[in-house]
């Protein structure tokens, strides 16, 4: 099994590998995810004395931003922008920025140290998803519509805010202001299979797999070393510890070491060399065919 993947990716990776000749099946199966997140709910006033107060600082900032763009008029299709401009005015060029050094041809160290230099613009960033998944939940737990009328609701608003302390069932019981959420996920998933015998042909793939998928990449190539050390003949018949310690061996270059071990693998690989014609199997006898 070369990896497990969303359907539409499992298939691009098999088209890429049948196109230099290698046999590949693929699998579809449903997946499920559950995730049990642990809140705090309660009115803003409420909440001010059981929070962090940097924490709640950050809360209240998001509320007041959220009531004064809708005290202007936003409606559904510019409220998020708007939302955005009035907690940071430059959000736009800093988005900007960040786009360019992500899009930038430079080598990746250079990358990395640009990355490092605009950590304050990525916390900024990273602070705005934060403030839209809060406003979201806001919106759902007071029942609020963008674009209609918000009287009162946002005066003390309830607020549900995820809880890094409610990490024991204890503390859940004890706290009254405690709430989890239990997300169960369905999705499509597919699974890449590769007949073992034509990893040889990996080095056919073109350097865009490789850097796409590089660790399926290095999979194929380091399988199809040990297929092609496989398929050179041993003098005379083996038995199958014989062929098992055949699927283990070291390659060294310049003092870098390369282990493959394939030995639990033994009675797979000899299966497949065996149906390509490469060895006959009999019994605990192996021989190949010359």
């Amino acid at each position: 099994m070369l990896g497990e993947y969303y359907e539409d990716e499992a298939r691009d990776i098999a088209d890429r590998l049948k196109e230099v000749g290698m046999k590949v099946d693929i699998r579809t199966f449903t997946a499920s995810r559950l995730e049990l997140l642990h809140y705090m709910e309660g009115r803003m006033s409420v909440l001010k004395g059981k929070l962090e107060e940097k924490d709640y600082a950050r809360y209240e900032r998001y509320i007041i931003a959220m009531r004064l763009v809708l005290a202007e008029g936003a409606g559904p299709d510019d409220f998020g922008e708007r939302f955005h401009r009035e907690l940071d005015p430059q959000i736009n060029e800093k988005r900007n920025r960040f786009a360019e050094i992500l899009k930038a041809d430079m080598p990746e160290e250079e990358r990395e140290a640009k990355m490092n230099a605009s950590a304050d613009i990525k916390a900024d960033l990273l602070d705005m998803y934060y403030a839209e998944s809060f406003v979201d939940t806001v919106l759902d737990r007071n029942d609020i519509e963008i674009g209609e009328d918000v009287g009162s609701k946002l005066d003390d608003p309830i607020l549900r805010v995820i809880d890094d302390e409610a990490d024991e069932e204890n503390e859940m019981e004890e706290n009254e202001l405690a709430r989890t959420t239990t997300v169960f996920t369905v999705e499509p998933r597919a699974q890449v299979f590769v007949d073992e015998f034509y990893a040889v042909l990996a080095e056919e793939l073109d350097d865009e797999f490789e850097d796409e998928y590089e660790r399926e990449y290095m999979r194929l190539v380091f399988l199809g070393k040990l297929i092609s050390d496989l398929k050179e003949p041993s003098p005379g018949k083996v038995d199958s510890e014989a062929f098992r310690e055949r699927c283990e061996f070291e390659m060294e270059k310049k003092g870098d070491l390369l282990k493959i071990d394939g030995s639990r693998a033994a009675g797979e690989l000899a299966r497949s060399l065996e149906k390509n014609g490469i060895i006959k199997v009999k019994g605990d006898s192996i021989k190949w065919k010359r």
